[in-house]
């Protein structure tokens, strides 16, 4: 399954005690237009970026994804509360 950059996507995510945001899990739309459940397995690593002053958290994390282990990037604007699939690393 090969998906296009910055792909708007719904996610379901919890907020900790502390304030951190962890998603747990995401849908997206294939190519037949179905949508695909994707069960996040492990967060690798999470950073605070600022794109031309917007603010944003991208999550670099493992799930399955086309029957693979992949490697993805997600991306969460903060002012606009949206989630997108920026990119598949591997």
């Amino acid at each position: 399954m090969e998906t296009r950059p910055n792909l708007p996507i719904q996610v379901l995510s919890f907020c900790g005690t502390d304030g951190r945001l962890q998603p747990l899990r995401f849908r997206l739309e294939d190519e037949e237009h179905q949508l695909q459940t994707v069960s996040i397995q492990e967060i690798v690593s999470v950073n605070e970026v600022q794109y031309v002053g917007i603010e944003a958290l991208v999550f670099l994390c493992k799930a399955q994804l086309g029957g693979r282990e992949r490697l993805l990037e997600l991306r969460y604007t903060i002012r606009t509360h949206r989630w997108v699939l920026r990119r598949l690393v591997y």
